[in-house]
């Protein structure tokens, strides 16, 4: 017959998995070289990043990671994301712009990829970078430059491709703090814009990402979401206290020396929401 312990966690497991937990999304990667004019990049797989359909074929831009979570990134340190697009059609021109809480981090620089790099040394496109510190925002913009033979330099791409990067310094510590694609819709002429080689404009899906150098309690592996992983975390902790067999410190999330059932409750109660 099961001990009482284990009838416990077991109730605590099955009352917050009523609930239904909060989806994630991981992706693949690609790099590319230079050509002439153009640059088709794909896969013979699907990409394990699929983006919400919307008016055009699946275009998403995205913050990469995702989820940047180190506590050794302190005040004065740097935090550096990446910016990529995916499922895109003959791309001519683009501009991304990456907001910050300016409480918590501040702008001060803004790259693209070696590729971009590439493009304009050939004389194929040209690029701009601004970093408005006050603002919170690093912008970067890109058009194409047509060609002596009229073609009008393009990238297609169906996996994710870097376009280019964010730079921030950390300005105090947080537990969850956006690093937020401007869109279009806030920011009609200067929000992140694609257009095609018709200068069509090309619609999209954005995806920001999330910085934290302090973590939540409830917590556990720091993922900026309260989820049954955090709850098998403590379940696999329980009746623990330290210096004993099984002991994990984050388990105990009210810092109170053992794994009980308040720790469950403590989760139970945040169980669902993001950081």
């Amino acid at each position: 017959m099961p001990s009482s312990k284990a009838l416990l966690v077991l109730f605590c497991i099955t009352l917050v998995l009523a609930t239904e937990p909060p989806t994630s999304v991981r992706h693949a990667y690609s790099t590319a070289t230079p050509s002439d004019y153009s640059v088709t990049i794909g896969s013979t797989e699907s990409p394990r990043f699929t983006a919400p359909t919307s008016s055009s074929p699946g275009t998403s831009i995205f913050v990469q990671p995702a989820v940047l979570t180190n506590a050794s990134l302190t005040p004065g340190m740097n935090v550096t994301v990446r910016v990529f697009i995916n499922n895109v059609t003959k791309l001519d021109a683009w501009e991304y712009k990456i907001k910050a809480d300016t409480s918590v981090l501040k702008a001060i620089d803004a790259d693209v990829t070696p590729y971009w790099e590439t493009q304009q040394s050939q004389g194929k496109g040209s690029y701009i970078i601004q970093v408005n510190a006050t603002q919170g925002t690093d912008f970067v913009y890109w058009v194409s430059l047509r060609q002596p033979n009229g073609v009008i330099p393009s990238l297609t791409t169906n996996v994710p491709f870097q376009l280019g990067t964010a730079t921030f310094r950390v300005l105090k510590t947080t537990e969850d703090t956006p690093l937020h694609i401007v869109t279009y819709q806030e920011d009609p002429h200067f929000g992140t814009l694609l257009y095609d080689t018709s200068l069509t404009f090309i619609d999209y899906t954005p995806q920001d990402g999330a910085f934290a150098n302090l973590r939540a309690p409830w917590d556990l592996n720091w993922d900026l979401k309260v989820d049954i992983v955090d709850l098998a975390m403590v379940g696999r902790s329980f009746g623990a206290t330290s210096g004993t067999p099984g002991w994990d410190p984050r388990a105990d999330v009210n810092s109170d020396g053992k794994v009980d059932i308040i720790d469950l409750v403590l989760i139970a109660s945040h169980f669902g929401q993001t950081i």
